[in-house]
């Protein structure tokens, strides 16, 4: 064997949901055993004692180009943030910048247990910005899939008429790179590649169908911001005269390669026609709090057997800690239906894996323990005070842990972080890079609107950047 991981408390999220003190045999990238694996031998041991073995975590929506402006935009609706302050520095963003915000993205989940992520990448400021956090994220061992965005109209429905749209080209031109970009990084390695519409408002009907044609001649998937603020609705009413998931039905862009990202403001017809198609959902708990958009209809979406998984969505979240995710969206949904025992410890933790796994289509692969599947697990280390390896292991999973309790990370079959240390990458390296293309970004910045809000004094009964 390669890697044999002893004495744990395994939780499984199998099709029996079992969890169990047994070992983990894995080899050639796979787990091969399961229990009782005394009289196996390997390269490497892992004594797993008081520890919770689990599935790896799967983060089905970022946005890791703003991974270096956290702490510039907080208490404030998606408007002014996005506009005032997002826009004008992210549109300056070169392909060194793009790296360096994957790398630490990859090192903060790895640290974390997540070992995979869906990230929605549209800024093109230059097209090798995308190639490069598809290296990084290669480099630092992590699984991915990439989703390249596609804007042809507007930036999150904004239109300005100078040249500061960098990220906004025509759809030959995105379409023509997608090839490219596909055809070296689609199923290599660890990569898979998708597809991804900013919000119907940013994308010509024209892109909308080329998108959705080239995806299913492909066997990709095809990703959208759908009903996830207030204002996507109204535009979707203006233009169509219907909300946003009846006009993509009727379109056709529904069914089992399509990923809704959001999925807030919902009608019960809606979450009929997302169940009945086998379209996927990308819930964004904490992004959602963040941004006011609102509590999405998860539990509804649950009882019609929808796949939902979990995404950190961007800098709003503040953190691709997954472990925060659960938690928060288990209180969301208890507050939401005023009752404790709606959205379980035991949902928010298959939210979180073999959820997020059938969001990505890839639920034959990876979101569980079990012989046969690819070996993406983390090792969470309950000898703490907050956490003590006693007791039902799962609600503490989600009500007392945080993702620096996770001790071990493997992916692949390759241990990547063993003892809180990351083996694949250069963690103070990382750093250094990260806080000075940070900075460089803000510097760049077009409007003055940041360097006052980063210099505004203390908020109070208001927010600061309000003063």
């Amino acid at each position: 064997m390669d890697i044999l991981i002893r004495n744990g408390v395994l939780v499984t999220v199998d099709k029996e949901r079992r969890v169990f003190n047994g070992d983990i045999a894995v080899d050639c990238g796979k787990i091969v055993r399961m229990g009782d694996c005394s009289d196996l031998h390997a390269d490497k041991e892992i004594d797993a004692e008081g520890c919770a073995v689990m599935p790896g975590m799967i983060n089905t929506h970022t946005h890791i180009y703003q991974a270096l402006i956290e702490g510039i935009g907080y208490d404030m609706h998606f408007e002014p943030w996005n506009w005032r302050f997002l826009f004008p520095i992210v549109s300056r963003m070169t392909p060194e910048h793009s790296y360096v915000s994957a790398q630490v993205a990859a090192l903060e989940m790895i640290k974390s247990g997540t070992t995979t992520v869906c990230d929605h990448w549209y800024m093109h400021t230059y097209f090798d910005n995308v190639r490069n956090l598809a290296t990084a994220l290669d480099e630092s061992g992590m699984r991915s899939c990439i989703v390249y965005g596609l804007l042809d109209r507007s930036f999150a429905g904004e239109v300005m008429d100078d040249d500061s749209m960098t990220m906004v080209h025509s759809r030959d031109e995105l379409m023509a790179d997608v090839e490219k970009f596909a055809s070296k990084w689609h199923k290599i390695r660890r990569t898979t590649v998708a597809l991804g519409i900013g919000t119907t408002q940013d994308a010509s009907p024209e892109l909308l169908k080329m998108s959705q044609e080239y995806c299913l001649a492909n066997g990709m998937q095809n990703n959208f911001h759908v009903a996830g603020w207030s204002d996507l609705i109204a535009n979707c009413y203006k233009e169509y005269r219907m909300r946003d998931v009846e006009h993509l039905e009727k379109l056709g862009y529904v069914g089992p390669n399509m990923v809704y990202v959001h999925a807030v403001w919902l009608t019960p017809e809606e979450i009929r026609i997302i169940g009945e198609t086998d379209t996927k959902v990308a819930h964004c708990p904490v992004a959602n709090s963040q941004l006011a958009y609102g509590i999405a209809p998860v539990s509804e979406m649950l009882a019609r057997n929808i796949a939902v998984g979990l995404g950190t969505d961007g800098g709003a979240s503040y953190t691709y800690d997954m472990f925060g995710l659960m938690r928060t969206a288990a209180y969301l949904q208890k507050q939401k239906n005023l009752s404790a025992d709606f959205l379980t410890a035991e949902q928010a933790i298959e939210l979180a894996t073999i959820n997020g796994a059938r969001v990505l289509n890839m639920d034959r692969e990876i979101g569980s323990l079990e012989v046969g599947k690819k070996a993406d697990i983390i090792l969470v280390d309950f000898n703490k005070p907050h956490l003590i390896p006693v007791n039902r292991y799962t609600p503490k999973l989600v009500y007392s842990a945080n993702g620096s309790d996770v001790r071990t990370t493997i992916i692949d079959g390759r241990v990547v972080m063993e003892d809180y240390e990351v083996k694949t990458m250069n963690e103070k390296a990382i750093m250094e890079d990260a806080v000075r293309c940070a900075k460089e970004l803000v510097q760049g910045a077009s409007n003055k609107d940041t360097e006052k809000l980063l210099n505004s004094p203390w908020g109070r009964t208001r927010p600061y950047w309000r003063s």
